[in-house]
């Protein structure tokens, strides 16, 4: 069989195949494929307590582009 660069074939000790791994790298074009069928292929941020209470406390303000130096 030949050999195809950016994919393995992981298989079990009587041979059969089990896992089929895809190097994204080299073919993005499966990326939005993965993504129809719902992989995460973005890692989700893992927000920590001390983010979540930084952002609360945080606030926010228009400004004047008009007076942005007074």
């Amino acid at each position: 069989m030949a050999r195809v660069a950016g994919f393995t074939v992981e298989r079990t000790s009587k041979g059969k195949p089990t896992f089929a791994r895809i190097d994204l790298r080299k073919y993005p074009f499966f990326i939005p494929i993965l993504e129809e069928k719902g992989f995460e292929v973005e890692q989700p941020i893992k927000w920590t307590a001390k983010m979540k209470r930084a952002m609360a406390e945080t606030e926010f303000t228009e400004l004047d582009v008009n007076n942005f130096w007074d």
